[in-house]
């Protein structure tokens, strides 16, 4: 196990004519390590404005380890690009400024992880190397010419693992980060759509339970006149109606059963044992069985 303490900055002054800029710095690690990020900060040496004349512009800030690549994902109002998502498996840390009102009123900035999870161990991750990158951005394309000066500190704890966990760590991260141009992902829900989803809240916890009624083949269960009080006999075949009716498929806030018939679900799990009412009639003898000297079977 080892602790390594890591600093470093971007200093240069870049131009660009289509109010995007990408700077980036490589940070070489030791191989057939597993890394771990215990902590991590980043410092705006030039505290960066706005650099065109609606002052509406984004700064973001990534280490990760892979070169950075741009998403088609537009940021904000639907202007401009940016880098992947913090929440992207590729990300390991980002931090963005943010400015999008015409009189520049308000900077906006964000971390991930923050400084209350950045302190203690995030992300482990096997490739040794890591990519400090800023992406600059305006909403108006304007032509941008400034100078860059960001520094970060990282405290990287680094154990030595097995070849195959090393590999296979590698394989992972090289496949996270061949980086997605447009995520699109969610569900877009209506709140019909919630309530239907969840039948239990529309229904009072539980769907109706139909009882038995006194319409044939239906009153075989319970029986109004009092504790004790005898049931009309049902044939066999009003049973099976009645099996056949319980097995009747409804919409999701309705009762189980067939209402119409008021057949409760639950008569078919009643009669589930015995095979002539759950599946049909059943020949009282079976044919006779002949076989042959051999033992095989003949067809009657």
């Amino acid at each position: 196990m080892a602790m390594h303490e890591i600093r470093e900055t971007i200093n240069t002054r870049a131009s660009s004519d289509n109010g995007l800029l990408i700077v980036q710095k490589k940070i070489n690690l030791q191989h057939g390590m597993r890394h771990n990020i215990v902590h991590m900060d980043w410092f705006d040496d030039a505290i960066s404005g706005a650099t065109n004349t609606n002052q509406n512009f984004k700064m973001e800030v990534y280490l990760t380890n892979y070169p950075l690549i741009l998403s088609e994902t537009p940021f904000h109002s639907g202007t401009g690009t940016g880098g992947p998502l913090a929440g992207d498996d590729q990300v390991l840390f980002k931090a963005h400024r943010l400015s999008w009102s015409a009189a520049n009123a308000a900077w906006y900035n964000n971390e991930f992880p923050n400084q209350f999870l950045g302190s203690t161990p995030t992300f482990d991750f096997y490739t040794p190397e890591l990519y400090f990158t800023i992406v600059w951005n305006n909403e108006s394309a304007e032509e941008i010419s400034r100078q860059f000066q960001q520094s970060i500190y990282l405290a990287v704890d680094s154990v030595e693992c097995n070849a195959v966990e090393y590999g296979i760590g590698l394989l992972k991260e090289y496949n996270e980060n061949q980086m997605r141009l447009l995520t699109s992902n969610g569900t877009i829900m209506t709140q019909a759509q919630v309530e239907g989803g969840f039948v239990g809240w529309q229904t009072g916890g539980i769907r109706p339970e139909l009882m038995t009624g006194t319409d044939a083949p239906d009153n075989f269960f319970y029986a109004l006149a009092g504790y004790g009080a005898s049931e009309t006999m049902q044939t066999s075949v009003q049973l099976r109606d009645a099996v056949e009716a319980s097995r009747t498929m409804v919409a999701f806030d309705e009762a189980f059963g067939d209402q119409a018939t008021e057949a409760p679900d639950w008569f078919k799990v009643v009669v589930r044992d015995f095979g002539s009412l759950n599946t049909g009639p059943i020949r009282a003898n079976f044919p006779p069985v002949q076989k042959l000297d051999s033992g095989l079977t003949l067809m009657v």
